[in-house]
């Protein structure tokens, strides 16, 4: 894990081992049994140009193809994202694109979608996603059924108790939140609860292995979504805001405009100096790794 320039996730990390999947697939499919021996990990690195990666996936006995993605926010594009992924994974793994053009059937896995969904805007602990909810008319002869399950931590959540690593993994999540809650900084709480996890034997053959990889790996994924989340009420302020001011001209929104772009400045750089405090790099390091536009740096530099 060492050469991975810490651009995986800790989830994606965690469960890149035949036997969390194998626990993590009987929790989904208890209908089956699941060994180890029945896997075959496809998961697949850079998926589009921008170097985004599926999470997970792997093959099941020869015949089922699984996907899984987990997810911090709703996401309803899902089943079109994992259309894109599916064909690539069976183009890459299943699939000679000769064989195509042949007469002869070309047999292929039978694909399943899921997706891990850890955070505050889903009440039901299970959903469904549709491609077909994208389309612009009815009756179209494709579909995808993505199938959501909601891991925040939760005592007594069934795929929870069904799932040793899926339910450690969840707590490791809910520890750093309940940390940062109570007052700690970002690289104080992930480092509590790495300690913690270790002592009480959570994740702790992967965190004994990984501790430092773990640290800069969640430190990155919770600055973007922390980033996020501030352009997010940046955004449903503004618009409050417009709301009450409607009517008045062109001098206003001019300084509406100004005002948005000085508070997505703000936002980043707040995270900015999160991730320098973290990782201890430099101001134009950080600025790079949470993909900063060039024209706005010079204001997140001089509130940096």
């Amino acid at each position: 894990m060492a050469n991975r320039q810490y651009k995986d996730t800790v989830f994606r990390a965690f469960f890149n081992h035949k036997r969390e999947i194998a626990e993590l697939y009987q929790a989904i499919r208890p209908e089956d049994d699941v060994c180890e021996e029945d896997i075959t990990i496809t998961t697949i690195d850079d998926v589009f140009l921008d170097q985004q990666k599926n999470d997970l996936s792997f093959l099941w006995r020869d015949q089922s193809i699984v996907l899984v993605e987990h997810q911090s926010s709703i996401n309803p594009n899902m089943p079109y994202r994992l259309l894109i992924y599916s064909a690539l994974v069976m183009l890459a793994n299943f699939v000679d694109s000769k064989a195509l053009y042949g007469t002869k059937l070309v047999e292929i896995p039978a694909p399943h979608f899921y997706v891990l969904y850890i955070g505050d805007d889903m009440e039901k602990d299970e959903d469904t996603l549709k491609l077909s909810a994208a389309f612009k008319e009815t009756g179209a002869d494709l579909e995808l059924v993505c199938h959501v399950f909601n891991i925040t931590y939760k005592e007594h959540r069934s795929i929870l108790e069904r799932c040793r690593p899926l339910r450690e993994y969840s707590f490791f999540v809910h520890r750093i939140g309940e940390d940062k809650k109570g007052g700690m900084t970002l690289d104080e709480a992930i480092r509590e609860t790495i300690a913690y996890c270790i002592a009480h034997g959570i994740m702790k053959e992967f965190l004994e292995a990984h501790r430092e990889e773990v640290l800069k790996m969640f430190a990155l994924k919770w600055d973007a979504e922390e980033e996020k989340r501030v352009i997010r009420e940046e955004s449903r302020e503004e618009g409050r805001e417009e709301g009450r001011e409607e009517g008045v001209e062109e001098g206003l929104k001019r300084g509406r405009a100004e005002g948005k772009v000085e508070g997505e400045a703000e936002g980043r750089a707040a995270s900015a100096r999160s991730l320098m405090e973290t990782l201890h790099c430099t101001k134009e390091k950080a600025m790079e790794l949470l993909k900063i536009p060039a024209d706005l740096r010079p204001k997140v530099l001089a509130l940096l």
